[in-house]
């Protein structure tokens, strides 16, 4: 192996390359990369709230119906899926808090209005008059605060 003199008019040095050329890295937008990550986690969130309002639906059916405290276990477990999916999506896609007239944060208002009417259902589902008029008002009173959490 021969090594050239460094005086012989070639200095060695490897040209640079043209933006043209093989060996430059395209650019990516990573703007736009995550606009669309954000906008497909946005619709998954928004297709799991919508099927578990459904299956709120079903369960407060089966509930009224049945009167039985295993149909009261399923409603209050499909309310808290619901719940955990909404309050989760509301801390990931809002920017900014809602408040209510008196200065408290709307969301935690009306998680416990929520719970509150779950313990009032459980006691009516528990005590020896049970009314399917009353309970019914019950689930139905919970699913709309569980609408009014979304919106």
């Amino acid at each position: 192996m021969k090594i050239r003199e460094v005086g012989s008019g070639h200095s060695g040095a490897i040209p640079a390359k043209g933006p043209d050329e093989k060996g430059d890295k395209p650019r990516v937008d990573t703007g736009a990369f995550r606009d669309n990550l954000v906008k497909a986690n946005y619709e998954r969130h928004e297709e799991r709230i919508a099927a578990l309002m459904q299956e709120i639906e079903k369960q407060g059916e089966r509930l009224t119906q049945s009167l039985n405290l295993k149909d009261l276990q399923a409603f209050k477990r499909s309310v808290r899926d619901f719940m955990d999916e909404a309050v989760e999506g509301m801390l990931k896609y809002s920017k900014d808090s809602v408040l209510d007239r008196r200065g408290r944060h709307r969301i935690y208002v009306i998680v416990k209005k929520i719970n509150r009417n779950l313990e009032e259902l459980t006691e009516k589902m528990r005590s020896d008059q049970r009314d399917r008029l009353d309970i019914l008002k019950k689930v139905d009173s919970i699913k709309g605060l569980l609408v009014d959490l979304y919106t």
